[in-house]
């Protein structure tokens, strides 16, 4: 008998701790609120120049972008883009992608264009970043228009 008591006991702490795992209306680590994609990483400026399209981000504390994992495409078709010019990060192991490069509170990115090739009026863009929390978010996808400079 105490062994079918201990069965049950244990059978009911597994479904338990399961159940408390899978509880989604749970706020992750404690009691940090976790931001949505666009809150955390807020691209605030797509502009037209001669040499390009400039693109800027503002990224919230405790959040922080991998720079292997931007990238620009036209929406428009025509010639290919360019790589973005993107500065150098901060060095960081990361347990999903190990060595990157990571970038905190900012980034701006350059799309140069060729001589004699016209900027695109829209561009499809894509980013990814992680909560400093352990939490990472998949990756963003946004086609945005492109804005001549004031």
């Amino acid at each position: 008998m105490p062994l079918i008591r201990f069965a049950s006991l244990l059978a009911l702490l597994t479904a338990a701790l399961a159940a408390d795992a899978l509880d989604l209306s749970r706020k992750p680590h404690g009691d940090t609120e976790l931001l949505l994609a666009d809150q955390a990483f807020q691209l605030v400026s797509v502009e037209r120049s001669a040499a390009g399209v400039h693109l800027g981000w503002v990224i919230a504390p405790g959040y922080y972008l991998y720079r292997q994992r931007f990238s620009a495409e036209s929406v428009d078709g025509g010639a290919p883009l360019a790589a973005l010019r993107l500065p150098k990060g901060t060095a960081k192991h990361d347990a999903h992608f190990g060595d990157v490069e990571i970038y905190t509170v900012a980034v701006d990115a350059e799309l140069p264009l060729a001589r004699g090739q016209t900027a695109p009026t829209r561009l499809k863009l894509r980013w990814q970043g992680c909560a400093e929390a352990g939490v990472c978010y998949p990756p963003v996808t946004r086609i945005v228009d492109v804005t001549a400079t004031p």
